[in-house]
């Protein structure tokens, strides 16, 4: 089972925009626009594939630490998978990964992991291509997300409808 988490922005554009105006414009209405702060926000998830499906995708809210890592995401979504199909688990070097609760409890869980995955290299994981066509197709979506919670909506439905042989 390969995983990894990922962070979707809300807006993609880097956040400017060019303005051209007169030197006595600098406040006119017509010469400025709502600007959010850092993209209008972002939502993580989580998510896992194997040869024969995905899991479902998980909201990653606030910052993973490792117990969280463990309650959240390994005891409900990857310890039976792992069970019932023999699998072997692939993470990253991610901190609540490392963590010695978290290698403690996959061990006392028989979890076999890969160790040790190469550090910097997410291009080595094949869910990453998942996580570009999750991309594209939230992107598509008319009309696009507007909040937060319409992202993480379309989030799920998108990953809920990306076909198997879009995972193989």
């Amino acid at each position: 089972m390969f995983s990894y988490e990922s962070k979707f922005l809300l807006e993609r554009q880097d956040g400017r925009k060019r303005v051209f105006r007169r030197v006595n414009e600098r406040f006119v209405p017509q010469c400025l626009s709502q600007a959010r702060a850092f993209g209008g926000g972002s939502v993580m998830v989580w998510g896992g594939i194997t040869a024969s499906g995905k899991t479902p995708l998980v909201t990653v809210h606030g910052n993973l630490t490792a117990r969280r890592y463990i309650d959240e995401i390994l005891r409900p979504h990857v310890v039976p998978v792992i069970h019932n199909q023999g699998l072997t688990f692939m993470q990253d070097n991610a901190p609540a990964h490392r963590a010695r609760i978290t290698n403690q409890f996959l061990y006392e869980n028989n979890i076999p992991v890969v160790h040790p995955w190469p550090p910097y290299s997410p291009d080595l994981n094949p869910i990453e291509h998942l996580w570009d066509l999750l991309d594209r197709r939230v992107r598509m979506r008319q009309p696009q997300p507007q909040t937060l919670l319409q992202l993480k909506r379309a989030l799920h439905e998108e990953w809920d409808n990306i076909p198997q042989q879009a995972v193989k």
